[in-house]
């Protein structure tokens, strides 16, 4: 009957094996990612790249997961594979229809704002600004 000290040994050899397959995996899997082209879904936009009218999809304003999924499940109704893009919250015309957005409150509304700004969509943002204050200036 083998020893204790054998079957342990046994146990690490193996296990240091693996973690030795599974990282030479994870390094050629991740040199095949990066010596092919990237698919369009797959890039990383940076909002100082944004131009307006341009159909960038709103992951690459970095919103909060609430606030992206709100967008997402109320622009998703065009399609289960349809993502929402900056022109589709550019449609969004007043605070009033902003507010049909479920779930949300004033701080992802000013999220939203922020981030639109900080992308260049200045007027947009300012025009939703001011009915965001009004709004909530006279519910106090």
């Amino acid at each position: 009957m083998p020893t204790y000290k054998q079957m342990y040994l046994t146990l690490v050899r193996a296990q240091r094996d693996a973690i030795l397959i599974l990282q030479e995996a994870h390094q050629k899997t991740e040199e095949m990612f990066l010596s092919a082209d990237v698919p369009d879904h797959l890039r990383v936009l940076r909002p100082e790249s944004l131009q307006k009218g341009e159909q960038s999809d709103i992951r690459c304003l970095n919103l909060s997961a609430r606030l992206y999924n709100a967008l997402d499940r109320w622009f998703g109704k065009r399609g289960c594979d349809y993502i929402p893009t900056i022109k589709d919250v550019l449609s969004i015309g007043s605070f009033e229809e902003l507010r049909k957005l479920r779930n949300l409150g004033e701080k992802s509304y000013r999220e939203l704002i922020t981030k639109m700004q900080e992308a260049g969509f200045t007027d947009w943002a300012e025009q939703m600004s001011n009915q965001l204050n009004r709004y909530f200036k006279n519910r106090t």
